[in-house]
């Protein structure tokens, strides 16, 4: 029998080009369904009860960079004052404890002091030489006028006035600068009065007890004001102001906020730490704050409007950020954003979202799991 090679390699190259155009054509729609649905995922119903889902709806909100800065809290200086025993004596009786309320005036202290009784002694001598200098000098000068004296008397008893006058105003600068009202008492007993209203912060008198001139007794102070001492970063001093508002949070107070304000920015930058002093003025509710508690001052700045969504919405993909929104029933989206600040557990979305998409919150993680999966085949 003979054979017919050219209709065997035509038959030969019909058969290889039916089986080519067989694989091309069964390899290629699984390529354009990859590529087409890689970044849409459809849960199945047994997905869809497995996970817990919860979608937010976005929209348009205010939102505020925080800026955090770290101090603590000390008392206004001119609204605390030290009480000084003033003179150096014996305690005779105390009429305060710590945590007082105290009214300006109010007696605090009653001290025996043998230094002020020679004080008051030293002024009544002086006082009583004094008129008796200025009786002198106004007997001569009758004197001199009927030519009974003469001239160089008179001159002699001003002078001397004038000397004995120099003494008893230095008794009573003494007096004065300790405090003493000057009168005509001879005794070393010093009440000691309260300068300014207040809580008696302290207590450092003891009946009975010797105290020197410089002892302080107790410091009374005004706290329904307080500073926050704290530092600002240089990088966020271009945020800043003085007068915004300001939420100082106190370690020992994790869930109150006192309210207040940026009262000072200082005008030096310290060389090491780089920041500079700010000083925070709030209201001391109820008294809860104490002097020397360390916190933070969260100051809200660049108010602006935006989208905010939860951190929890949020998922990184190399290097990327990306959240899923939900398109329809059962069907999500993996879009890639740009994000900005991050407040209180809600970050902000520069591009990739619009008001009115579903965002997913809870359970965004899981879809990103099954969605990587299926795209990889492991679901095969």
């Amino acid at each position: 029998m003979k054979i017919n090679f050219k209709i065997i390699l035509f038959s030969f190259l019909f058969l290889s080009g039916i089986i080519y155009f067989w694989q091309t054509s069964r390899n290629k729609p699984i390529t354009q369904e990859v590529s087409t649905n890689k970044n849409t995922l459809h849960l199945t119903k047994e997905q869809r009860e497995a996970i817990s889902i919860e979608i937010e709806l976005v929209s348009l909100k205010k939102i505020h960079t925080n800026i955090e800065l770290i101090g603590e809290t000390e008392a206004v200086p001119d609204d605390i004052m030290d009480v000084p025993a003033r003179i150096s004596g014996r305690v005779t009786s105390v009429y305060f404890v710590e945590g007082d309320t105290i009214q300006k005036g109010q007696k605090l202290a009653i001290i025996d002091s043998p230094e002020l009784a020679n004080l008051r002694s030293s002024y009544l001598v002086a006082k009583s030489k004094y008129n008796a200098a200025e009786q002198n000098l106004t007997r001569i000068s009758s004197l001199v006028k009927m030519n009974l004296a003469a001239k160089q008397e008179q001159i002699d008893a001003e002078a001397n006035l004038r000397v004995i006058e120099s003494e008893k105003n230095s008794a009573e600068e003494n007096l004065r600068a300790n405090g003493i009202n000057i009168d005509n008492s001879s005794t070393g007993q010093y009440i000691v009065y309260s300068p300014r209203s207040g809580l008696a912060l302290s207590r450092n008198a003891i009946p009975g007890s010797i105290v020197a001139g410089n002892q302080i007794l107790s410091t009374i102070a005004n706290l329904s004001n307080l500073w926050f001492q704290a530092k600002i970063y240089e990088n966020d001093l271009k945020y800043l102001s003085e007068g915004i508002a300001a939420d100082v949070i106190l370690n020992a107070y994790p869930d109150l906020n006192f309210y207040g304000k940026l009262e000072h920015i200082g005008e030096k930058v310290d060389p090491e730490s780089r920041t500079v002093h700010a000083r925070v003025v709030f209201k001391n509710q109820n008294k809860k704050a104490k002097i020397g508690l360390f916190g933070r001052a969260i100051l809200n700045v660049n108010e602006r409007t935006g989208i905010q969504i939860p951190e929890i919405a949020i998922q990184s993909y190399q290097d990327s950020k990306y959240v899923f929104i939900e398109s329809k029933p059962e069907t999500y989206q993996w879009l890639e954003v740009s994000t900005g600040s991050t407040n209180d557990k809600m970050v902000e979305v520069i591009s990739g979202l619009k008001e009115g998409d579903k965002v997913v919150t809870k359970g965004a993680f899981e879809l990103k799991a099954i969605l990587f999966k299926d795209t990889f085949g492991g679901g095969e």
